[in-house]
């Protein structure tokens, strides 16, 4: 396969002009197609390193033509393009196995980058599976970071991965475990929710793994447990840091061994779930002060979803907003509902120590006080008020890199040998950095390369170095 020629799909003439110019001055030959059938003939025709792809297209969509892709065992690497202000398209594209994702409008700089990179991987093939039909709220924005989590639920849907989801109280957390769940092949089956920090530790034993029949008292009857419930579906667990450190041992083993122990069973139930936990917790930091096992959350993190604050993606605050107007509306104004620029500004200046949470709770308010189909400033500045009246505890700072070192590098070097330490801390270091990374990004080496800034052809030779997969 050429490394060099590229594809650009795309129903406007003015992005393939765009396109072809950009990516033709940075060396690469390009062809352009107007229809998915255009599309066809040429990569019949001709070997493509790389296809720039466009999801609305005359006849068939461009997710059809990424299946058909998908199908070949030799395929191009394929950027899915959107100007769409949702991230449905986002999800689907990396869940069908979408190379990565471009918003109109471009950045051209970006592309060249995006494809550069690309151009030089080794194609790869993957099983297209059919798309979904609909997509988290916890997904609605336009910001970078919103893209790229739709990526990351993509990428987790597409596999059978235990998923950390880690983010402040209310950004989503259990919205985007949804949205993993209804993307991937356990669609149909349960999605079962436990709030590890709203059962008493002395039941919570027995909602996740079941007891039997007079296994203690008040034990009338054998009852499944959670993960019995959510058996060929998702398990959720919320609030994952709050669970007692006498537990988590059980529950490593029951994810170690597909297989739960119910109270006072004799022999275990095997189980078939994909787990997803959640935490607004420092797992980390509580694993170093031994309040969390290590061994349980290397586990629990093999994916890991980090959501960002309301107040770092202030992009996706109106979009947001708007999407709770037009979810809520009929209910509580009985009308359309628009929000007035003098609104929209009010809610600009509010810091969101709640998250989308409280944003939602805010537009409810100011739909029930709003006149006349309109959301006014004064609306917004009361709705914000009554929801203040419940305080909200501000979140703990992230720790710096520096006061992590300083806390724990002075007691982990102790005990090691003169004249290595130098070496083995780096190399530790680098281990855990890069491990890291790989798992922030579901093992797509691109990306992790990105984010660590680093030439990807580095990361590839110290994963394989460090005997990382």
């Amino acid at each position: 396969m050429s490394t060099r020629r590229l594809l650009v799909v795309d129903d406007e003439p003015s992005i393939r002009f765009v396109l072809e110019k950009a990516l033709g001055k940075a060396g690469f030959a390009v062809d352009t197609a107007g229809s998915a059938e255009e599309a066809r003939e040429k990569l019949a025709a001709e070997p493509y390193a790389v296809a720039l792809l466009d999801v609305r297209l005359p006849g068939d969509s461009g997710f059809t033509l990424l299946e058909e892709l998908h199908a070949k065992k030799r395929r191009p690497q394929v950027v899915v393009m959107t100007a769409q202000d949702t991230l449905r398209a986002a999800v689907t594209a990396m869940r069908l196995g979408a190379d990565d994702y471009l918003v109109k409008p471009f950045d051209l700089d970006r592309v060249v980058a995006v494809v550069r990179e690309l151009a030089a991987r080794a194609p790869l093939g993957a099983e297209a599976l059919p798309p979904p039909e609909a997509v988290s709220p916890a997904l609605v924005g336009v910001s970078p970071a919103m893209v790229e989590i739709s990526k990351q639920v993509g990428r987790a849907a597409a596999t059978d991965l235990t998923v950390l989801v880690v983010g402040e109280s209310g950004t989503g957390k259990e919205l985007v475990a949804r949205a993993i769940h209804e993307h991937s092949a356990r669609a149909a089956q349960p999605f079962v929710t436990v709030n590890t920090a709203a059962i008493p530790r002395e039941l919570l034993e027995s909602e996740l793994y079941g007891h039997e029949k007079g296994a203690f008292t008040g034990a009338e009857a054998r009852r499944k447990g959670k993960f019995e419930q959510a058996d060929k579906g998702t398990l959720f667990l919320d609030e994952i840091g709050e669970m007692p450190v006498e537990l988590q041992a059980k529950l490593l083993r029951a994810i170690q061994e597909r297989s739960v122990d119910r109270v006072g069973a004799e022999r275990p139930v095997p189980v078939d779930v994909r787990l997803v936990a959640a935490t607004n917790a420092d797992l980390g930091r509580m694993v170093a002060d031994g309040r969390f096992r290590g061994d349980l959350f290397y586990r629990l993190s093999v994916l890991v979803i980090r959501l960002p604050a309301l107040r770092e993606r202030p992009e996706d605050l109106l979009p947001l907003a708007r999407h709770f107007v037009a979810r809520h509306a009929g209910a509580l104004a009985g009308a359309e509902v628009q929000i007035e620029d003098a609104a929209a500004e009010a809610l600009r200046a509010h810091r969101w120590p709640g998250n989308v949470r409280e944003l939602e709770n805010v537009v409810q308010r100011a739909l029930l006080a709003a006149r006349g189909g309109t959301i006014t400033a004064a609306d917004v500045r009361r709705a914000v008020g009554a929801a203040g009246e419940i305080p909200v505890a501000p979140a703990a700072g992230p720790e710096t890199l520096e006061t992590a070192l300083a806390r724990t590098l002075p007691q982990a070097i102790e005990h090691l040998p003169e004249g290595s330490v130098h070496a083995t801390v780096f190399e530790r270091v680098e281990r855990q950095l890069l491990e890291l990374a790989m798992a922030r990004f579901g093992g797509n080496q691109l990306h992790a390369a990105r984010w660590l800034g680093i030439n990807r052809n580095t990361l590839r030779a110290r994963l394989t170095t460090l005997g990382i997969r």
